[in-house]
């Protein structure tokens, strides 16, 4: 269900219709009328919309109410003010998303959408990973494109690797737009659809056959080729790949995509630890904290969450204590600009291999130290072996 708040009739007439009829929607005039509607209900709506004839404060402090309640609503602000204020103020209330006045029916359609179809996968999952204490899967995730998590997975399986001298593969579950087959400059030959489609007679061996090996020492589960086969693959079908390769990998690294999707939920379901990243601007730390929020629906504790800040020296207007302050929480790992990381990645050199002394590497290697089983502390294997060489 969806509640609307607007004490405008004609303005909740108006989203009700771009919204539809495909989903129930009550009405409300004020804040006061949705909160007392929400505290005799059964059951909370999946999302509620505040209209732009809301009152901002009156609207934050109701999305502040569901969210210290617990409730899984995810709260929707329509706004005559974009500004830096209202979204830093919007991502502190915890408010999903911030639209503007003159945002158009399929925007909004669009924004409800999202936050339905992640109440429906949340309420699905389970939020239990397997207890292994001979590997480990790890999800790194993030909700925004462009924060650097497939050169940070792609990099942590590798040092994960040289650290601790075990085998690792690195999954790319970015299923419709995975770029680490391009990033490592490998050509497969086959990729998790080739193994999806076979699972009913899968098996670690078979399952090892679909791998790509890399330089490094690393093996890869590339994407698929094409963006058409990601809907072949099924959750369930992605926690068997990744718990079937625990068989035989100490270390199984996920590079998600930039959504809550029903395969990357049904990753974080078995990982044993996630690694959650993002950038220093507004959007991209205002959708950590939602992020945030999500996984503790999902049943992920902080205490399995690694957040990862990357391009923390920016000088872009923001501090260190701000974020943490507007998270309620520290950041784990700061990861500071370079511009050899882009070189990296347009070179396909990745910087654990060609530039073992960057800060970039020194910090991802702080996050590979809390991510170690314990019992993997040999000897590392240099770079000759990280290389691949004898």
């Amino acid at each position: 269900m969806i509640a609307l708040t607007d004490p405008d009739k004609g303005t909740r007439a108006y989203l009700a219709k771009a919204l539809g009829s495909a989903v129930a929607i009550s009405h409300h005039e004020t804040v006061v009328d949705l909160e007392h509607a929400l505290a005799m209900a059964p059951v909370a709506p999946a999302v509620a919309v505040f209209g732009p004839n809301v009152p901002l404060d009156d609207g934050l402090q109701t999305a502040t109410w569901l969210q210290d309640r617990g409730t899984p609503t995810a709260a929707i602000l329509i706004a005559h003010d974009l500004s830096a204020e209202v979204l830093h103020a919007a991502m502190r209330a915890g408010v999903r998303d911030v639209l503007p006045e003159s945002h158009s029916a399929d925007q909004l359609r669009d924004t409800v959408d999202r936050a339905l179809g992640l109440a429906s996968r949340v309420a699905g999952s389970t939020g239990t990973a397997p207890e292994r204490l001979h590997s480990k899967i790890v999800t790194v995730f993030s909700t925004k494109g462009g924060s650097g998590k497939s050169v940070v997975a792609s990099n942590l399986a590798m040092l994960l690797a040289e650290e601790t001298g075990e085998e690792v593969v690195l999954v790319d579950l970015d299923l419709q737009s995975g770029d680490l087959a391009i990033m490592l400059q490998l050509t497969p030959a086959w990729t998790i659809y080739d193994a999806a489609e076979n699972t009913s007679r899968l098996d670690l061996d078979a399952l090892v056959g679909y791998l790509t090996p890399h330089r490094s020492g690393i093996s890869l589960l590339a994407a698929p080729l094409e963006p058409a086969l990601a809907e072949t693959i099924t959750g369930q079908t992605v926690q068997e790949i990744l718990t079937l390769l625990t068989e035989r990998f100490p270390y199984v690294i996920v590079d998600g995509p930039a959504v809550f999707s029903d395969q990357v939920i049904a990753a974080l379901d078995v990982s044993h630890e996630t690694v959650l990243m993002a950038s220093l601007d507004v959007p991209s730390i205002k959708n950590l904290k939602l992020a945030l929020q999500t996984f503790e629906q999902l049943g992920i504790g902080r205490d399995r969450t690694h957040v990862v800040l990357n391009r923390a020296d920016s000088k872009v207007g923001l501090r260190l204590q701000e974020v943490e302050h507007a998270l309620g929480t520290p950041i784990d790992v700061l990861i500071p600009s370079s511009r050899d990381v882009p070189l990296s990645v347009n070179q396909g050199q990745p910087l654990a291999i060609e530039n073992r002394r960057s800060p970039v590497v020194a910090s991802i290697s702080k996050l590979a130290g809390r991510i170690r089983i314990p019992a993997h502390t040999g000897p590392k294997r240099g770079r000759r072996a990280l290389l691949g060489r004898n």
